[in-house]
């Protein structure tokens, strides 16, 4: 057989995909890595391209948990049509559009903003100057591998401004820059948080009009994870790998050009422990801390979606109760427990049969299958997940029989105070009526919201005031305080007309912290900020209602508003 070069491995569909938070050794033979190439994402972070020898993707328990990438969807809700009428006030609300005139005039200038998400329709005037070249610098297209890769890079292609302007200037630019955003949630995001400001006919504004914009196309998720997570045909799903590389292509740029790098990330998941643990929420701390760098995460859509339980772990049986409705094919459901507790679980289908005392022990697969219903369930246990130290149980749903599945859940040993949380995944990885009967809003935020670093959003409608109801809530499962804020998320006025989710208060927040960070670095008013400063800047400013406690589950800190963040910095209040 011809040995590839790391290049094909990273590029083929064949290579599966683990991540590792320490130096690969020879022991990796063992583990049936014969055939495999590294690379490197931050010191001791590698993400490890391997052709499969054991079973895999469904014996989850070759690898540890944390090691398996996940996956992630887009947190967009609603779209509301193609309309050319601006709508301002969200801008207003969040104190953005008073903070771009005189006197501070903060427009985000000489900051960068960078954009993990579905691409961007770069033709569109919401991401030009006044000259009408390219505001977007570069592109790095993950899905076309035909052209150069970025520098350190082994695939996908990139697009710099020079070609950008070049197919800007041609009938057909497609032919010249063939990078696309198809679906059009990326393009929305970036013009929300970037968009230049236009006036007459077609009138525009995003947050941050004259911050320079780049781009990353995530690739779609390898076919084994799709099959691994049974997620449904046509929906967008991105691995946990290429969102890591991403991060480090965007937060290069804070030091190839010496900028402030501000990156958005409008996805999320339900899959892990929601305590921040995952190798994903490690490194964007990581990036997060270094100077004239911060991240803006949106919380995700999952507060009324029905996909979480919890529940204190107690000697007394619990039950909880799921529907599953028509048509599922499937699905993962994971059920995390606080150590040193031990519990079991009993499960029972709606045909009326059973599988009694469910553990958590010591790595271990078993698979069950039933004589009426003819779903086929795979139960992984962990004792001890490696990267939270609590137990771990995954439940893989191979075509569930419709109706209620009811799981009863009692301690072994209980120590006070010990609780689980069982978690469905997001929205468009399930059909719409598979829930549990009686769920629980609270710890809904999508991964990797959790990660104590980066800047958390909510979102609120600002024509009412009140919490988008989808939107969704903390605090983290082990109990720190997310999100930090809460910002316009309902029906946001975009390049592409009104659409309405928590990635929307994300492309907001993202544009006010590329004005906060253009007067903090770029205006040498505090030329060593990070996302840590940010938050506090922004905490400051941040509008609280009276007679509400903060920090609370939903709001966070408060709503932010730039305009009073500078009020206090010039002491007005």
């Amino acid at each position: 057989m011809i040995s590839m070069t790391c290049e094909e491995k990273v590029q083929s569909s064949e290579y599966r995909e683990i991540l590792r938070d320490y130096t690969l050794t020879e022991t990796a033979v063992s583990e049936g890595l014969y055939d495999y190439c590294r690379v490197e994402v931050d010191s001791n972070l590698y993400i490890v391209y391997y052709r499969p020898v054991i079973g895999m993707p469904n014996d989850i328990s070759i690898f540890p948990y944390y090691e398996i990438p996940k996956c992630y969807g887009l947190m967009q809700q609603e779209e509301l049509g193609e309309s050319q009428i601006f709508d301002s006030l969200a801008l207003s609300a969040s104190g953005i559009l008073q903070t771009q005139r005189e006197p501070l005039e903060l427009t985000g200038r000489g900051v960068i903003l960078g954009f993990i998400d579905t691409g961007i329709r770069y033709t569109q005037d919401v991401f030009r100057d006044g000259s009408g070249a390219s505001r977007v610098l570069t592109i790095w297209d993950q899905t076309i591998d035909d052209g150069p890769a970025p520098e350190g890079f082994l695939y996908g292609t990139e697009y710099g401004s020079e070609q950008i302007n070049e197919a800007l200037q041609s009938e057909s630019p497609r032919e010249i820059v063939p990078s696309w955003d198809t679906d059009g949630h990326g393009t929305a995001m970036a013009s929300v948080a970037a968009g230049s400001i236009l006036e007459g006919g077609r009138r525009f504004v995003g947050a941050a009009p004259d911050a320079d914009i780049v781009v990353v196309k995530l690739r779609e998720a390898k076919q084994y994870l799709r099959e691994y997570y049974i997620l449904p045909e046509g929906v967008p799903a991105y691995s946990e790998a290429d969102i890591l590389m991403a991060v480090k292509y965007l937060e290069g740029f804070a030091v190839a050009l010496q900028r402030p790098v501000i990156i958005c990330l409008g996805i999320g998941t339900n899959y892990g422990s929601h305590t921040g643990s995952s190798i994903l929420d490690r490194y964007l701390n990581i990036v997060s801390q270094r100077r004239s760098r911060a991240i803006v995460v949106c919380g995700g859509n999952e507060g009324a979606a029905g996909h979480h339980v919890q529940g204190l772990t107690s000697m007394e049986p619990q039950s909880v109760e799921m529907r599953v409705g028509e048509d599922e094919n499937g699905f993962l459901m994971e059920v995390w427990a606080e150590g040193p507790n031990r519990y079991r679980m009993t499960l029972r289908t709606p045909g009326g049969e059973t599988i009694n005392r469910i553990t958590g022990s010591d790595r271990r697969t078993e698979v069950y299958s039933f004589v009426f219903d003819r779903t086929l369930v795979t139960i992984d246990s962990f004792l001890l997940e490696e990267a939270t130290g609590r137990s771990l149980l995954i439940f893989r749903f191979v075509e569930p029989t419709q109706g209620v599945w009811t799981f009863t859940i009692e301690a072994d040993v209980a120590i006070a105070g010990g609780n689980f949380n069982i978690w469905l995944p997001i929205e468009d990885f399930l059909q719409d009526d598979t829930h549990f009967l009686r769920s629980d809003p609270e710890i809904t935020l999508t991964a990797p919201s959790m990660a104590e670093g980066v800047i958390t959003v909510t979102a609120y409608n600002d024509r009412d005031g009140g919490f988008y109801e989808r939107s969704g809530r903390g605090f983290t499962a082990d109990r720190r305080v997310k999100p930090e804020f809460a910002a316009p998320g309902v029906e946001i006025s975009t390049s592409l007309g009104k659409r309405t989710g928590s990635s929307m208060a994300a492309a907001i927040t993202a544009g006010a912290a590329a004005q906060m960070m253009q007067w903090a670095v770029v205006e040498r008013n505090y030329p060593l900020a990070s996302g840590r400063e940010l938050k506090y800047y922004l905490a400051l400013g941040a509008e609280r209602e009276s007679g509400v406690q903060y920090p609370n589950r939903e709001w966070g800190l408060g709503k932010i508003n730039v305009q009073r963040t500078f009020q206090e910095l010039a002491g007005l209040f």
